[in-house]
């Protein structure tokens, strides 16, 4: 089992240098409703649409202005970024369209070189890419694992929704060269392991679903998990970090010292302690990180997430 990262590009304006998952901004053009013509186009209505997000316990339109909802639009956004970045285009065709394998399709037969471009310079252009294609982007393939709030402490903050998508092959990688500095398939453990031995830098929320991945010996079986937890949603997990004498930790939700508002400090919040003093104030349930570095990092949790989660294994006991 292999999971696809990338390393973003020295000179990004976030995140520079570190491991990533495909992904990247929500733009307007990714809620537009000129998305549910094209799927009406291609059999697939507004009633299928809104099937498909009935286990989602989300509408496909935004009654106010008709613009896709986020259980669509977030979707489309993850599809674009991940052809954006990586050339990657997972979608379907009329021979696919129904298909219940539960693994994404992907379409290689086209200039993809070109079309990359187009789509990095202008995002309204992928739905044009899928248009004279004559395909639909697989939404029915990606299924919600996780999302994750920037700390306070950061100047610029994003709120992510993390997907899981399988393959049964393995796609051919054509990269952007101003966000992709490299790519690789690995396993979770390989990551995981070169990150500990400072060979990468993987940030806090590609260890911590790495982790959980951990869980898992086959892709088959993390397929049918994701599938199976996604209708029960998640919980936004909003590090709130905290300085100690050794290290920084940061809280997740669930802890006992986590606080009520995550948004509270702009700063990291003095403890004058150590990690492992830090920890026993917490007198039932832990859920936090504690680092002494971005590459030494142990993730601390001793409950069942309230979302059908699975809780990260530490990769050293491996």
């Amino acid at each position: 089992m292999f999971a696809l990262l990338f390393t973003r590009h020295s000179k990004s304006s976030f995140m520079p240098d570190s491991s990533v998952f495909p992904g990247g901004v929500c733009e307007a053009t990714d809620g537009s409703s000129a998305w549910l013509t094209h799927f009406q186009c291609n059999d697939i209505t507004a009633a299928k649409l809104k099937e498909f997000c009935q286990g989602l316990q989300i509408a496909p339109l935004n009654p106010q202005d008709q613009s896709l909802n986020s259980a669509l639009s977030l979707r489309l956004t993850a599809l674009r970024e991940t052809f954006e970045e990586m050339g990657i285009l997972l979608c379907r065709d009329q021979k696919t369209w129904t298909s219940t394998e539960g693994y994404a399709q992907f379409n290689e037969q086209f200039d993809r070189k070109h079309w990359q471009q187009v789509v990095h310079n202008d995002a309204s252009k992928f739905l044009t890419l899928c248009e004279e294609l004559e395909v639909l982007p697989d939404l029915w393939s990606l299924h919600e694992w996780s999302a994750w709030r920037t700390p306070s402490t950061f100047k610029t903050r994003f709120q992510t929704a993390f997907y899981l998508t399988a393959l049964k092959d393995q796609p051919n990688v054509l990269t952007e060269p101003k966000e992709v500095q490299d790519y690789a398939w690995r396993s979770p453990l390989d990551y995981l392991q070169r990150a500990l031995r400072k060979e990468l830098w993987l940030p806090p929320p590609q260890f911590y679903e790495l982790s959980r991945c951990l869980n898992f010996q086959s892709l088959e079986k993390l397929r049918q998990f994701a599938q199976q937890r996604e209708s029960k949603g998640y919980v936004l997990t909003h590090p709130v970090m905290y300085q100690c004498t050794d290290g920084m930790v940061h809280l997740l939700p669930g802890d006992d010292m986590y606080p009520d508002n995550p948004d509270a400090s702009a700063d990291k919040i003095d403890t004058g302690m150590s990690t492992e003093e830090f920890r026993t104030l917490a007198k039932k349930n832990l859920h936090r990180s504690e680092q002494r570095n971005h590459h030494k990092m142990q993730l601390l949790i001793n409950f069942n997430p309230p979302d059908g989660q699975v809780n990260p294994i530490d990769p050293r006991t491996l």
